[in-house]
């Protein structure tokens, strides 16, 4: 499903791509997996600070699909894994990357 992206901040783009790779590495991992949800949420707080709704929204549907559990493997890693690179990936065209 493609959106419309606002013109996301450059220092926000660098932190979702940061945040995505952290993903990458959180799948079998309790703490990083915990790691990356506070700093989507972070993220998350940043964008409503800056009136950038659309894309916050998309990364409350992540964070609504991202439920750490300790000692079993993530059901839906794969799928928030897809949305962050996709959402990044949109937020760097956007911003003309």
């Amino acid at each position: 499903m493609i959106f419309m992206v606002e013109s996301i901040p450059k220092e926000i783009i660098k932190e979702l791509q940061s945040v995505c790779q952290l993903h990458e590495e959180a799948v079998c991992n309790h703490d990083k997996c915990r790691e990356f949800s506070e700093s989507l949420s972070g993220i998350l707080v940043r964008l409503e600070d800056l009136k950038f709704y659309r894309m916050a929204d998309r990364l409350m549907s992540i964070l609504l699909n991202c439920k750490p559990k300790e000692a079993s493997h993530c059901e839906k890693a794969n799928l928030v894994g897809e949305m962050m690179k996709e959402i990044t990936k949109e937020a760097k065209r956007a911003a003309g990357k």
